[in-house]
């Protein structure tokens, strides 16, 4: 080292608080957009997860041909609850079928094929005691009777003493289905509703026409089972936003295999009051910068330069010794290497703006 030089290494205190107040702008934005870009992506997946519940029901209220189905099936339950609350006053028993979404093909056997809309009139015709299709079930299958006729199978468990034929098929088909069975029993003249296994005897009309509601397909099984097909487990989604940003992290965060050599110019900062750099080794550096192509192509590295802090400098020479800190570089590059490693900047007393007068 030379008489009166100094050596001058940038020191952490120095390099951090200059690496945050360094603009942006020196590397054209590039780094802030990707910063936002990859913020806005696992924002939206943190909040499509965060908040799953809730969007699934405001979806569901915008539902609006699944509230026109729901509406247009209402008129099909009153004349159902109808037709059951009539043939139970006037002691007619009945049988009738409402078809979820399991199929009962293979559970129900005989009957004839009907195909005509639902009403009141034609259930009560069906279940008439000198009608040929009143000791079977009616099917029904949205706004249509499909069957009449048809027979049930039993329940295998005990029943309660009272029930007769028509309430162990109810009960045995509800067992092995989704299926929803009204009963009405001819001794009693009471209407039975039955569902996965359970029988709840109906006192009105409004109290059947509610109980149907909840248990036809436009309404809320319908929508549950739907709900539960496209509803994405929490663990899955989970793990799809940590492949997300592992795939981020493996792209922008981690070092590559291309290597380029770039000309960085010298730039000096905090030099001393009252003095001024009057000579310097080298006014560039030569920088091999690792990263992967991608980084490397869509990078525009004209901004990027070396800053050499003069804090701790004073007048006279000073070796600077020069490391990958004064190089402010994006996620996804690494320094490799740079030349020269040290620089000397000879620091000389400004000159004077007052000049004598005689």
């Amino acid at each position: 080292m030379e008489p009166g030089s100094a050596c001058v290494t940038p020191g952490p205190e120095h390099s951090g608080a200059e690496a945050w107040r360094r603009p942006t702008g020196q590397l054209d934005l590039l780094i802030t957009t990707w910063v936002l870009d990859a913020a806005t992506v696992v924002a939206l997946l943190a909040l499509v997860v965060g908040f799953q519940p809730e969007l699934r029901r405001a979806v569901m209220r915008l539902d609006l041909p699944g509230r026109a189905a729901h509406e247009r099936q209402l008129p099909v339950l009153a004349a159902v609850a109808a037709a059951a609350l009539a043939l139970a006053k006037a002691r007619c028993g009945a049988l009738i079928v409402i078809v979820q979404e399991d199929s009962i093909s293979e559970l129900v056997t005989g009957g004839v094929a009907v195909g005509a809309r639902v009403s009141p009139e034609l259930l009560q015709a069906v279940f008439q005691k000198d009608s040929p299709l009143h000791d079977g079930a009616v099917i029904v299958d949205g706004d249509q009777i499909t069957q009449a006729g048809v027979i049930l199978p039993f329940t295998q468990r005990p029943a309660p003493e009272h029930y007769g034929t028509r309430h162990r098929a109810g009960i045995g088909l509800t067992e092995r289905s989704d299926a929803v069975v009204l009963v009405v029993s001819e001794e009693r003249g009471e209407a039975t509703l039955m569902r996965e296994g359970h029988a709840e005897v109906m006192a009105d009309a409004e109290a059947l026409v509610s109980a149907l509601a909840t248990e036809t397909p436009a309404d809320s099984r319908r929508s549950r089972k739907a709900g539960s097909a496209t509803r994405v487990p929490f663990g899955l989604a989970a793990a799809s936003l940590a492949l997300s940003a592992l795939m981020w992290s493996t792209t922008f965060l981690l070092p590559g295999k291309s290597v380029r050599v770039q000309t960085v110019p010298v730039q000096f900062t905090n030099v001393p009051t009252a003095l001024t750099i009057a000579d310097q080794s080298a006014d560039s550096l030569q920088v091999w910068l690792r990263a992967t192509d991608f980084v490397l192509g869509s990078m525009n590295l004209a901004g990027l330069v070396a800053r050499c802090d003069l804090a701790g400098a004073h007048e006279g020479m000073n070796v600077i010794h020069l490391d990958a800190s004064i190089f402010d570089v994006p996620p996804g590059i690494k320094v490799e290497g740079l030349t020269p490693h040290e620089l000397r900047v000879r620091l000389a007393r400004a000159p004077s703006n007052t000049s004598s007068i005689r």
